[in-house]
């Protein structure tokens, strides 16, 4: 019986000796990487040319006050938004309101004391004309009719006066923008010596301002004109986002700067969102259509070897094929492609890494 155990155990053991044996044979087979591609595009070929530049304010008013004045309300939230006429500070205006009464009253003693003139004159200067009176008197009526004359219009001047300082104790946004911090807060005295009260900013529309060499500019247009007709200009933020809608050219500078040879440029940007932040830095693209159309692909999508520039091309049945490429002008989200590829076909743009030429891959497509 044992003999019998012995035996079968050394043919179990020979068999699975013979298996693992058999198994480490077999080759394992490896997964196809999965790789994110695009389609090459057709576009408008452009020449373009980087450069950095800032985000400025169209506007920007220094609030200050006009007269004196106990802060009463405030009408508006630091950093937020305001409107054109929007109230901002509303100060006492309880001296300014007697000030109004006080000239007004003095504008009516003043038209009182000219109609007795008037009709003392038109007196005097009938009995002089019947040798009742003697010419001096005549005049000295007339005279005084003139200075209260004077007087009116004197205190007409004071009620001008007196209702622009009543309307200032209101002040008002003379723009739209973005608020900044208040100097002052309620319950603070102020007077036309307590400095800038309040900036506000003007962020929509909003400008980014960049310099270039007078060597690109004249190479890429013939005018100022023609800059603002075909230029095209996109930004870059700080984070590496991409603005997602296109600067107008507004205008150029009307001077190089004489020590760099560099004109200043002036591009316009809707900001409804707010992300064009005054003061920022950004990069900027300007580029001009060229009249013909040519390949496109992410830049992403190109690599390099010491025979120059390639790109791995996908075909119908997902074989990676490697493919020479010539290289020209760029956007800052295309690099166009003068040779070596045709717009519809599939480049891969993401995980190049994962595959080499004849091998295969699993395509997922990059939006």
């Amino acid at each position: 019986m044992n003999k019998i155990l012995i035996i079968s155990g050394i043919i179990l053991l020979g068999i699975a000796a013979y298996g693992k044996n058999e198994l480490d044979d077999v080759p394992a087979k490896l997964p196809v990487p999965v790789v994110g591609v695009a389609r090459v595009t057709e576009v408008d070929d452009m020449n373009s040319r980087r450069y950095t530049g800032q985000v400025v304010s169209q506007a920007l008013v220094n609030i200050t006050p006009r007269i004196s004045g106990e802060i009463l309300e405030m009408g508006f939230k630091e950093g937020a938004a305001v409107k054109t006429g929007q109230i901002l500070y509303r100060l006492d205006p309880t001296q300014y309101e007697a000030t109004v009464k006080n000239v007004e009253a003095k504008i009516a003693e003043w038209k009182a004391k000219i109609e007795y003139a008037k009709s003392n004159y038109n007196r005097q200067f009938s009995l002089f004309e019947k040798d009742a009176v003697s010419r001096d008197t005549m005049e000295s009526s007339k005279s005084e009719l003139k200075a209260y004359e004077a007087g009116l219009l004197a205190s007409e001047a004071d009620l001008i006066t007196a209702r622009d300082n009543l309307k200032n104790t209101t002040i008002t946004a003379p723009i739209a923008g973005v608020a900044g911090v208040t100097a002052y807060t309620v319950g603070n005295y102020i007077t036309p010596n307590s400095g800038v009260l309040l900036t506000i900013i003007q962020v929509q529309p909003i400008r980014v301002r960049f310099s270039i060499s007078t060597a690109d500019y004249q190479t890429m247009f013939d005018s100022p004109m023609d800059m603002q007709a075909n230029g095209l200009v996109t930004v870059k933020l700080s984070s590496g986002i991409t603005y997602p809608v296109e600067g107008k050219i507004e205008f150029l500078n009307n001077q190089a700067n004489s020590k760099t040879d560099a004109i200043q440029v002036f591009a316009t940007f809707p900001n409804s969102d707010f992300k064009l932040i005054v003061g920022s830095t950004v990069s900027v693209t300007l580029s001009r259509k060229s009249g013909k159309r040519t390949a496109a692909v992410r830049p992403s999508a190109l690599l390099h070897d010491s025979n120059g520039v390639y790109v791995y091309v996908l075909k119908t049945d997902n074989t990676v094929e490697k493919r020479i490429v010539t290289e020209g002008n760029a956007t800052a989200s295309l690099q166009m492609i003068e040779s070596g590829l045709k717009p519809g076909e599939t480049v891969i743009v993401k995980g190049t890494n994962k595959v080499t030429p004849g091998s295969k891959a699993e395509p997922i497509f990059e939006e």
